[in-house]
């Protein structure tokens, strides 16, 4: 571990990461700096040549076999999706071109069997690092496990594993390899944190399957606390907190009491209907980031996929993925939650999402610049072989489209051109699909909700994502330290857009739903069911919360809320008002 100088551990301490996996865990900190594989660069006479060799070759086999019962494990516990993380490890492991250089260098330049490993390893580990796309840094955490796994078995270490710990504890390290992760005892390990990572990676996606709280991407977390400081890990937001107030402390054991009673509730709401006690039904649906996370959202009780962000079949490349793959995930996923639906958003890429598989030249603002459906319409070829793949997933029936950043009429009208396009080169090569499969738009851009009446004229939903509208409404980045802070919750101007789209689409007959963080905030629930949304489209893990509030309320009290909400001037009054309703209403205070 870096021997860099400790923060006080009397302070409290806030930091913000990335929330990988839901949920909240308050304990003692477990420091892992351990695992450290060493490698020494030896000079091996010739006549020990053959015996590195076949003691490489004998590594490589005990590896196998221990990735095979880790394969075991991950399908016990994760199901199919943790398996075929494995697989991609006994890929890597009996890769010709890594293994064949490594017994090369040992021959050529008489070196010892870990080292000449290790230093192939790297070279190819370095080539991934130099890829700006958190896909590929993901990756690194695979590579990084099998290089470790097989350096111990050559060297003949035993291994050191997250399933022995004594006591419960919230693990912090640099990383986590995916077999730390599946080997976890769920028992011990209250939760982790890492300097690195994202919500792609290996084990963020096992974490999730695990339901284990994890917030990634801290940096230099190792280098700020100790083990057996006390830490709160919010997975929800992305927080963690070190050495907290009695305050701020007594105030996330209730966050973890209300997340643990949501979570044995669970079973007893989630077939049930969102409905309010009047009669009003909202259709609560869940945003898919991955294919993988699909048994999750479906255990959560959700009704159907409102969002699903494909850009992630993208960045997970470095070759553009065929029409084929993006049909068959398109299928597999409209299958397993059939008979409910699957919105599936085409490519959303720009901004802070660059594919290694496209060339998007960087612009000063990249958020204003060249992406999603505008990037799209200037690769038509790339947008229609997507249409294509959607419109023949659309033979299950519960496939709808949706088109990101519209900023204006004539982006539908050249869209819907090229859907025109690929359902005509479809019916030529008699391939089936949906010829009624519903197309919608976000509104996410205030000149879209502005235009919400003429556009709904075109579309059969509109979905409005918050976040963008938000950012663009406010003018506000929110990755600006400088201006974050004028980033606000619940936005007096942005309630009334909604408002108004809502009215906008209601009025031309097209149903109005979102998708947006705002959907999943339950400070916000009254007021969206109050301003008559259709549907909303959640993370997985709030879909019990949100549906909870949605059935404790009549459809006229959450109007009343809304409307006078609606009257007010500032966030922070709005905040103050719907926090004071929530600890009458629900008896809760201070939770959100």
């Amino acid at each position: 571990m870096n021997e860099k100088k400790k923060k006080n551990p009397k302070r409290m301490i806030r930091l913000q990461g990335i929330g990988a996996s839901q949920g909240i865990a308050i304990g003692k900190v477990f420091l892992l700096t351990g695992d450290i594989i060493k490698v020494e660069e030896r000079t091996i006479a010739v006549a020990e040549i053959e015996k590195e060799i076949k003691k490489f070759k004998r590594a490589v086999e005990l590896t196998r076999k221990e990735l095979a019962e880790i394969q075991i494990q991950a399908r016990q516990r994760i199901g199919k999706e943790g398996e075929q993380i494995f697989d991609a490890h006994q890929l890597l492991l009996d890769d010709k071109i890594i293994n064949d250089a490594t017994i090369e260098k040992v021959q050529s330049e008489c070196k010892n069997a870990d080292f000449a490993y290790y230093k192939v390893m790297q070279g190819f580990q370095q080539s991934l690092e130099n890829v700006d796309n958190e896909y590929f840094q993901g990756r690194l955490a695979d590579i990084r496990d099998v290089k470790r796994r097989l350096i111990r078995n050559i060297q003949g270490k035993e291994p050191h594993y997250l399933n022995n710990l004594t006591n419960p504890a919230i693990i912090i390290s640099n990383d986590l390899t995916p077999s730390e992760t599946v080997l976890m005892d769920r028992q011990k390990v209250l939760g982790f944190v890492t300097n690195v990572g994202g919500k792609t990676s290996h084990a963020a996606i096992m974490a999730r399957s695990l339901e284990i709280p994890a917030v990634v991407g801290l940096q230099d977390i190792t280098n700020v606390v100790e083990s057996n400081d006390t830490i709160i890990l919010d997975g929800n937001q992305g927080v963690v907190i070190l050495n907290p107030t009695a305050a701020e402390l007594n105030k996330y054991l209730k966050l973890r009491d209300r997340h643990n009673e949501i979570t044995k509730e669970l079973s007893k709401i989630r077939d049930l209907p969102c409905r309010s006690l009047d009669g009003k039904d909202v259709d609560l649906s869940a945003n898919l980031e991955f294919p993988g996370e699909i048994n999750s959202i479906i255990t959560y009780g959700a009704r159907g996929i409102g969002l699903f962000r494909t850009e992630n079949l993208y960045l997970a490349k470095s070759e553009l993925p065929s029409e084929e793959e993006e049909f068959e995930e398109y299928y597999k996923v409209a299958e397993k939650v059939s008979p409910y639906p699957v919105i599936i958003r085409t490519l959303d890429i720009g901004g802070d999402k660059k594919p290694a598989c496209i060339d998007i030249p960087e612009e000063d603002n990249p958020f204003l610049g060249w992406r999603a459906i505008r990037f799209c319409l200037e690769k038509a070829d790339l947008l229609k072989k997507q249409i294509r793949a959607i419109l023949r997933a659309s033979v299950m029936g519960n496939v709808k489209m949706m088109i990101p950043m519209v900023s204006c009429l004539e982006e539908i009208c050249k869209t819907k051109a090229i859907i025109e396009q690929a359902k005509a080169e479809l019916r030529a090569q008699k391939m089936p699909f949906d010829e009624q499969m519903e197309l919608g738009v976000m509104i996410e851009v205030p000149s879209a909700a502005i235009m919400a009446d003429v556009i709904a004229e075109e579309v059969d939903f509109l979905s409005i994502g918050t976040n963008d509208l938000i950012q663009y409404t406010l003018a506000v980045d929110r990755g600006n330290a400088n201006v974050a802070h004028l980033y606000k919750r619940l936005p007096p101007s942005v309630l009334r857009i909604i408002k108004q789209v809502v009215d906008a689409g209601h009025s031309k007959g097209v149903w109005v739903g979102m998708c947006g963080e705002m959907a999943a905030d339950p400070l916000a629930t009254l007021i969206l069911l109050g301003l008559d949304l259709d549907e909303l489209s959640v993370s997985p893990a709030m879909l019990p919360e949100v549906k909870r509030i949605i059935r404790a309320a009549t459809f006229e009290q959450a109007e009343r809320i809304a409307e006078k909400a609606l009257q007010m001037k500032t966030s922070d009054e709005i905040e103050t008002y719907i926090r004071n309703v929530m600890a009458t209403r629900y008896k809760q205070k201070n939770l959100y």
